[in-house]
Order: structure tokens, then sequence, then C-alpha cells
């Protein structure tokens, strides 16, 4: 994985929350070959759970377990994964069901298949509990160590499993512009500077095309015009809804069941 070697953008972005500060910085740097090639299940029938029927993924070009080799200044200070780079797998299902797995390169099969030319197979066997009843949309991406979903054109893939029907809610749902949210998630520490990432599908954004409003507790905070991390400083210790709305050009919510996307986060006293 190549060091990032551009300039943080340095003007901050206002915010409704004089104490809060998004900042844009710029994307990091990966091969346009860094892709997630294939995705599907081992049953042909498109059933997902359970140890015979494990989620597979083919990867090209993305080095999983490995850490950016400088640390930018921007960067500095930054919750960093100890695991390094990962493959971030999310699972959708009806009522809002969302849940998020991460596949490490424990997960990598240590050999290239007698059947294929990829560089690396990842395999995820869905434990009890893991997928929601009925028909599951599972979105993977590319992710570095800082929590970035890599930006490059393919670096996500989507299926949809024990589907019961075609053309079904979800389903359509994937066709139309939709937001795969990354970051921020989990625990922080008072004073680290948060990551804020995202995954845009099917759609441009822009000033004159889509866009996205961030919401943090309720409190609108800032209009994104532009897919690139960005970062977030001024939270007060404490629980914290981050939210991120995508807008169609006419300023029009884009509908459920991918239209605004949520995480809560803790930071530590």
């Amino acid at each position: 994985m190549k060091a990032i070697g551009m300039m943080c953008f340095a003007a901050t972005l206002i915010a409704n929350s004089p104490e809060i500060e998004v900042i844009r910085m710029e994307k990091a740097p990966y091969s346009e070959k860094a892709v997630i090639h294939q995705m599907y299940t081992e049953n042909k029938s498109g059933k997902l759970g359970g140890r015979e029927n494990p989620l597979v993924m083919q990867v090209i070009d993305f080095p999983v377990g490995v850490f950016l080799p400088s640390k930018p200044e921007w960067l500095r200070g930054m919750r960093e994964n100890e695991q390094g780079s990962v493959i971030l797998v999310w699972v959708y299902g009806a009522n809002g069901y969302q849940k998020r797995f991460y596949l490490t390169r424990q997960n990598g099969t240590p050999f290239v298949e007698g059947r294929t030319y990829f560089k690396d197979t990842f395999r995820k066997y869905f434990e009890s509990g893991d997928l929601p009843s009925g028909e599951a949309v599972v979105s993977a991406n590319l992710v570095n160590a800082y929590g970035e979903s890599v930006k490059t054109f393919k670096a996500t893939r989507t299926i949809v499993a024990n589907a019961s029907e075609k053309n079904s809610t979800l389903e359509q749902g994937l066709k139309k512009p939709h937001l795969v949210y990354n970051e921020p998630y989990g625990n922080f520490r008072n004073g680290q500077p948060i990551m804020l990432d995202f995954y845009v599908c099917n759609a441009d954004l822009g000033r004159d095309a889509y866009r996205e409003e961030l919401y943090i507790d309720g409190n609108h905070e800032e209009t994104l015009y532009e897919w690139t991390p960005y970062k977030i400083r001024g939270l007060k210790p404490g629980r914290h809804e981050i939210q991120l709305v995508l807008l169609d050009p006419s300023g029009k919510k884009m509908s459920e069941p991918f239209g605004e996307q949520k995480n809560v986060i803790l930071i530590d006293n």
C-alpha cells in the first residue's frame, strides 16, 4: 500500500455548532486495480449462512492486514485499526436491520485456488444471529487501517442473498443512488480526531449533483459536496449519533432502505 503523498486541504468547513469542526482531507491513493473482482455465495441457490453457505469474494491488488508506511500530518492522532487494512462487510435487512463485520488477513485463503487466477480469496462464515430472517443485502468495501474506504472503480461489491422474490424492495434500492456508511463507528478517546468516511454508489457528488447532509446528534452540521474523507473535531465525551443523508440534485432525500445512514459512537471521558 502506497504512502499518502498529498497535502491536506487546510480549509475548515463551517459547522453550525461553534465547537465542532468538519475538515476536508485528501483521499489515500491506491492502485486503480484495487477491486473486489467477484463476490458470491457458494450455494448456487443464493442461500447464505452456516458453514455450508459462506460468502466468498475474490480481491485483486489490495493487501489486507497492512498499514500506511508513513503517517501524514493530518492523520496523526487518528484511530488506527490494529488489524491494519480490512474488508468491511455490511449486512442489511428489512425494517432497518444493519450489522457490520471485518474480514482480516486470517479470513484469507492461504493459496490461490486452482480454478482461478485471482490473488486473494476471502471467506466469511456467518453464524447464527449474524443474518436477519429472510432476504439480506450484503455489501463489501476495501478499507484502509484508518477506516477510509478505497474510492476506486469496483472497490465495492453487493449481492442479494436469501431472496424470496425477484426485484424486491431491497434489490430495487441497490439500483438507485445510495450510501454505504463506513466511519465513524465504535469508541474514541476524548480529543481524538474522528474519521468521517462513506462510499457513494450510483451517483456523483457536487454542487449541481447529488450531495450529502451531515447531522450530529440531530443537528445539521455540514453539506458535503465531495467524495473524500473528512475529519471531525470538537465532539464532547459521551454518546453521539452521526447521520448522513443523501439528497438528489433537486434537494429531495433519497428513499429507504439506503437513503440515509446512522452510526452511534462513544467518546471516553
